[in-house]
């Protein structure tokens, strides 16, 4: 139990100090950076309106 402990409190400690240092670089969150790199361009292209897409089924 003590190992599980420790590895996880060092685990915080370091993730703690990484984002820390990330955040006094960077403006945006790392989660956000990430998935403007991973999905950005794509989620763009996909049309997220959902009343334009009723308009186009009606044929209005």
């Amino acid at each position: 139990m003590f190992k599980v402990l420790l590895i996880l409190s060092v685990g915080i400690a370091i993730g703690y100090g990484y984002g820390w240092k990330d955040a006094h670089v960077h403006e945006q969150h790392i989660v956000e950076r990430t998935l403007d790199r991973i999905g950005g361009e794509t989620r763009d292209r996909m049309g997220n309106d959902v009343d334009g897409r009723f308009k186009t089924a009606d044929g209005k």
